[in-house]
């Protein structure tokens, strides 16, 4: 996940640091250790430990952006469930955002002031 600062002109800036805006899915709870994704089930990922601060400016609106990869900054995810350092076989990632009211996502952002 990613945090962005799109201006009223339309170039967004990424709010991030690279490696600091990583999160495996697999690895959602480190407390249980790895966890596999099963297709289709909706799962909660909680990017609380994520670190970066901006004074969005007026007009300026906030972007999300969801990757299923961040290499060869991060290590490679090939989506087959197998290792990432001994992964060979390469499957096809499908990330789903809910919107609808049961299951809607939201990024909850701090808001600090003077």
């Amino acid at each position: 996940m990613r945090l962005l600062d799109v201006t009223p002109e339309g170039p967004a800036f990424n709010l991030m640091s690279p490696g600091l805006d990583v999160q495996r899915a697999s690895y959602r709870d480190m407390k249980a250790g790895r966890q596999l994704l099963n297709p289709g089930k909706i799962y909660e990922l909680r990017l609380d430990h994520l670190i970066t601060s901006n004074v969005f400016k007026q007009g300026h609106r906030i972007r999300v952006q969801v990757s299923a990869t961040f290499f060869p900054n991060f290590s490679r995810n090939l989506h087959s469930g197998e290792l990432e350092n001994t992964a060979a076989k390469v499957q096809k990632a499908n990330i789903r955002v809910y919107t609808e009211r049961q299951h809607a996502s939201r990024i909850i952002l701090p808001i600090v002031t003077k």
